[in-house]
């Protein structure tokens, strides 16, 4: 894998850990601003997450293809 490549996936895999994280954060500590909020608040988060471990899956698949080509 050339240089550009590691450091294109290493880029997207922080990327898909940062939805993660953010998705976790907000899913765990944040106080919605008002109680009717808390169920927009947790679907945002999901959301959020979903996205982040999809990102995740297609780093992976395309690192693994990329190794099956070379």
């Amino acid at each position: 894998m050339s240089r550009s490549r590691k450091l294109t996936a290493a880029l997207n895999i922080l990327l898909s850990l940062l939805f993660i994280g953010i998705a976790l954060y907000v899913f765990f500590f944040a106080d919605p601003p008002s109680r009717d909020a808390r169920h927009d608040l947790l679907l945002y988060a999901s959301l959020t997450g979903a996205y982040g471990v999809w990102r995740l899956i297609r780093v992976l698949l395309a690192g693994k293809k990329a190794e099956e080509n070379v």
